[in-house]
């Protein structure tokens, strides 16, 4: 067989999976090439926070954070409600800190820990944490790329705050009064150094180019090449020509192409939602699936898809982002707001995303329906000049054509069509709760991770406000999914994806979203998603090399 080029190992995907196994192999001496579909590269993961859970590391030790495996462990058994994967899900902490040590010690990775962030159910649950598990990278100077390659990395084009500002600025702004966010993004903005996502994407960009990496954007793998049962090498197809390569991959092919955001048939099939919206990147088509198939291999939902890491949010009339009409998501729970379903009720604790999302998608067997969906964002006008929705900031109008609104309760009933007298007993008895700070119907304000998102430490309770000043707001919300699937290709220890048969495809590998959560399973936890990605990916190339005798 002929190839046109020929790599020990080719990353199909540049998100943090696809730069981790690279990285990895690289620095174990294989020739890497990584291909990516989109134009910029980082994948979804440079859009995102950029937060690490890998538990309890080295790290978190020589911060003099106290935390055992133990804790951590039981922490992810609760999570994970039986969907998990035994194995995968009892070997995920030691893994993690193995691969955690080697991008800091060996790779240079500049990470650090985002002190007093604790686990989304601390305290609720058994082993969670008040901090020290979730990482981040340091920021970083952009200007230390070569050539043209800090403008060839994703910056998030949803506002500066999102790439530019690190978890440990914003938590310190929250609670201890620190240096106020839109100070410290000015800073970094005029320096480029980039932060969250879009700093880990640059830092390991650099990385890699260092180590002799090939990165290629605007590249799509259109196919598998397979010989003898084993996946040799891809066939890939430039953006700017309708031609293909036939590339080689001497140890294997590793699939990193994040979900299937942009392929409405599966979002139905697998997350069971029509109409959703996404807050992703174009290329997020589901291709590690459709390439994978033609070796036996199909998607695996981990978990029930209502406990998917999918949010609520709003789309903007006439937003368009990437070249296609894009969505913003909702962290819930600022003071002034609440969420109602269309009978006016709250459903939820609605300062905490992952319950409202959750019981937003709630199938009721009685009524045959999803009993709190559509939904509502309900707030008044404190709400708009204190903290307001993206891209507008506080005290500037609202988004043109997102909201309702009415000079009263009632009257913003009838135009939202939601049922009135619902909204207004659920209005009056929200406001009684703002008196006393503790919710007596879902716990709003409960689990420290949400307040510190979203709530206002300024007032007595910083959850919550009442809904007072007029004119009142609803914003009708939708589903949006941010690149966390919940199906994927079953993967074993090594990465090393499984046919249907129960067998390991030789030569193929999947990390990050393209991988099923079979070691988490149904529970979630912000960082989970680039962490397994990085994991994986590190498992991956180890696994490629060892198999390889280099």
């Amino acid at each position: 067989m002929s190839w046109d080029s020929e790599y020990d190992i080719i990353c199909v995907g540049s998100g943090v999976g696809g730069l981790s196994a690279a990285l990895t192999g690289a620095q174990q001496g294989a020739s890497v090439l990584v291909l990516d579909k989109f134009h910029l590269i980082g994948g979804v993961s440079a859009l995102s926070s950029g937060q690490l859970w890998p538990g309890p590391t080295h790290l978190s030790k020589a911060e003099g954070i106290e935390d055992n495996d133990s804790d951590a462990q039981a922490y992810i058994n609760h999570l994970s409600q039986g969907f998990s994967d035994p194995d995968l899900r009892e070997s995920y902490l030691a893994q993690c800190r193995g691969a955690i040590k080697y991008f800091t010690d060996t790779i240079g990775l500049e990470l650090q820990v985002i002190k007093d962030l604790p686990d989304y159910y601390y305290p609720a649950v058994k082993g969670s944490a008040p901090q020290g598990r979730f990482l981040e990278i340091k920021p970083f100077p952009a200007t230390k790329l070569p050539g043209e390659w800090a403008s060839k990395i994703l910056t998030s084009p949803y506002g500066d705050g999102f790439s530019y500002v690190t978890g440990n600025e914003f938590v310190s702004m929250q609670l201890k009064g620190g240096e106020h966010v839109g100070t410290v993004l000015q800073r970094h903005v005029k320096a480029d150094e980039r932060t969250s996502g879009a700093g880990l994407a640059a830092a390991q960009v650099y990385a890699a180019l260092q180590r002799g990496v090939k990165i290629q954007p605007s590249t799509e793998v259109v196919d598998l090449v397979v010989e003898g049962g084993r996946i040799t090498g891809v066939i890939a197809r430039d953006a700017s020509s309708s031609s293909t390569k036939r590339i080689r991959a001497r140890l294997g092919v590793l699939l990193a192409t994040g979900g299937y955001d942009l392929q409405p048939n599966m979002v139905r099939g697998f997350d069971n939602l029509i109409n959703a919206g996404n807050m992703t990147i174009p290329t997020i088509t589901g291709d590690h699936l459709t390439l994978a198939a033609k070796v036996g291999a199909v998607p695996y939902p981990a978990h029930p898809s209502a406990l998917t890491a999918i949010f609520v949010g709003y789309q903007i009339p006439g937003e368009i982002i990437y070249g296609k009409p894009t969505w913003r998501l909702l962290l819930p729970g600022a003071p002034h707001s609440f969420i109602v379903n269309s009978r006016g009720n709250r459903f939820a604790n609605d300062s905490f995303y992952p319950d409202v999302s959750a019981k937003a998608g709630r199938y009721d067997g009685q009524e045959q329906g999803l009993v709190n969906w559509p939904a509502w964002l309900v707030f008044d006008h404190n709400f708009v000049e204190k903290y307001n929705l993206l891209p507008a900031y506080p005290g500037q109008p609202l988004p043109q054509g997102i909201a309702v609104s009415s000079d009263t309760l009632r009257g913003l009933a009838e135009v939202a069509e939601i049922d009135a007298d619902g909204l207004l007993s659920t209005a009056e008895r929200f406001n009684g709760f703002c008196k006393t700070g503790v919710d007596e119907d879902f716990g709003r304000g409960s689990l420290p991770w949400g307040t510190i998102m979203t709530g206002d430490y300024s007032l007595p309770h910083p959850s919550f406000a009442e809904l007072a000043k007029a004119p009142f707001y609803a914003v009708k919300l939708h589903r949006v999914t941010v690149g966390v699937p919940t199906a994927g290709l079953p993967t074993n220890g090594d990465g090393s994806v499984i046919s249907a048969a129960g067998h390991v495809v030789p030569g193929l590998y999947a990390t990050g979203n393209s991988a099923a959560y079979r070691d988490w399973g149904a529970g979630y936890n912000s960082g989970v998603a680039n962490m397994r990605g990085m994991l994986y990916g590190y498992k991956a190339s180890l696994h490629m090399v060892k198999e390889a005798g280099l």
